[in-house]
């Protein structure tokens, strides 16, 4: 079973040991089904969940006051990894390290990270020994192909938008 880092803890929210989160995976769909999940260690079962922007606030069985919720602060939650959507989504751990190729198969660069600052992700590489940055759009990149952790793109169209 892969574990995925899935929010962190940012506070305790009211007095009856909710706690706050950033969550990591915008699918309300992933949240609202999740059951349980793992932080320091321990297994947590979650009674309640609401989303507000790209916060989550949880309740759990096992944190009943604000007190216990306050140890959990800048803790990190993991649950186990769902299977990728057919639809053309990655979780961004997926994509990390991958090589980033052209069409003819030359190497251009190795994900370096992603960011996610809206709606479209941004890619960072690492390209002679400098980071550059590229958005993750369907004109850019060709096929992802996590299981050989590659990424093929449109070397035209990535010249275009790369710096």
């Amino acid at each position: 079973m892969q574990k995925l880092e899935i929010a962190k803890v940012l506070k305790p929210q009211g007095i009856k040991g909710e706690i706050k989160v950033r969550l990591y995976l915008s699918d309300l769909n992933f949240w609202h089904s999740l059951k349980v999940f793992e932080m320091d260690g321990k297994t947590f079962n979650i009674t309640s969940f609401r989303a507000q922007k790209e916060f989550g606030f949880i309740g759990t069985e096992e944190i009943k006051t604000r007190n216990e919720a306050e140890t959990y602060r800048n803790k990190l939650l993991f649950a186990e990894k769902p299977k990728a959507n057919e639809d053309g989504e990655y979780f961004i751990s997926d994509l990390e390290n991958c090589c980033v190729v052209d069409e003819n198969n030359n190497i251009i660069g190795y994900v370096e990270s992603v960011e996610k600052y809206s709606q479209t992700p941004i890619i960072n590489i690492l390209l002679n020994g400098g980071i550059k940055s590229f958005p993750f759009l369907k004109e850019v990149i060709k096929q992802v192909n996590i299981k050989d952790k590659k990424i093929i793109v449109r070397k035209d169209k990535l010249d275009e938008v790369i710096v």
